[in-house]
């Protein structure tokens, strides 16, 4: 009597794509997972009010229903009767919950600039660009302050503006699927005993020059997660991390650094012009924590 094979060729196939699709969404779910946690998520209230002039005409956003709705909605009302105090607090407590999005955030540069704190309010700014980058008045209202405040241009690498043309999570999004669609392409017709057409290695092919070229923008964004902006107007920067350190230079409100190496409740920032040296942790803040 003849035995029976212990799996017939179309089972062992269809085993074959089962593992190699359950192998590939396990990838992609672990990337996305990691690549969430790198940048800052847009999950607070969307209904953005951005000014269309420098930041002394402000139009604050309107109430959205997403949460925390209440604080939003107080933040708007405030800013309305002209209380940027108030606004700027709600706003604050806000984006600390983690709630960010790109008009919560304009709207708090907004308000920050109006009580005088020029620092705070570049550094919502910046946050707001990074979220979305195309945005004109975010842009505006950046270039305006830092006129006001005489304050130069950022230094950027290429690849962080070229990481700069899309927001983040785009830019993870593309490489992510163009990687792992290129790869199926290339491997599953072998795997699954499929002819392959000319049309697979055509695609594929461009999947992987698309992936390519998210590269450099990867890199930028890696390379931004460093960069931060002085909170307090003359901070100091110290030539060792104590209280005591000998102070080198100062700092602006405004200023962007970038931190190279971190010790206790300092930070060991290099601003434009190569000047470099150790500030406090409660003096400077990363645009992406």
């Amino acid at each position: 009597m003849k035995m029976k094979a212990l799996f017939s060729k179309p089972r062992l196939a269809k085993d074959t794509f089962a593992r190699v699709v359950g192998l590939l969404v396990g990838v992609l779910i672990a990337f996305f997972a990691v690549s969430a946690s790198a940048a800052p998520s847009d999950v607070a209230p969307d209904n953005k009010a951005p000014v269309s002039s420098p930041p002394a005409a402000i139009a604050p956003a309107a109430t959205s229903a997403l949460t925390p709705a209440q604080r939003f909605s107080k933040a708007s009302a405030a800013m309305t009767d002209g209380d940027y105090g108030e606004g700027a607090y709600q706003l604050r407590e806000l984006a600390a919950s983690g709630e960010w999005s790109h008009g919560s955030l304009h709207n708090l540069g907004n308000a920050e600039w109006k009580v005088a704190r020029p620092g705070y309010a570049i550094l919502a700014w910046e946050r707001a660009r990074a979220l979305d980058p195309a945005d004109r008045n975010t842009v505006a209202n950046l270039t305006f302050a830092r006129k006001k405040a005489q304050l130069s241009e950022p230094e950027r690498r290429w690849y962080e503006q070229y990481s700069e043309w899309l927001p983040g999570m785009w830019w993870l999004l593309v490489a992510g699927l163009s990687l792992w669609a290129g790869v199926a392409l290339l491997s599953l017709p072998r795997l699954l005993g499929w002819q392959r057409a000319g049309w697979h290695q055509g695609l594929a092919a461009l999947l992987l020059a698309l992936f390519l070229l998210t590269t450099p923008a990867l890199i930028g964004l890696w390379s931004r997660a460093n960069i931060g902006v002085v909170l307090e107007d003359e901070t100091r920067l110290r030539l060792t991390p104590t209280r005591e350190g000998e102070k080198l230079d100062e700092l602006h409100a405004g200023e962007v650094a970038r931190v190279e190496n971190v010790r206790g409740n300092y930070y060991y920032v290099r601003a434009d012009h190569d000047r470099a040296g150790w500030v406090e942790v409660r003096d400077f803040a990363k645009i992406w924590p």
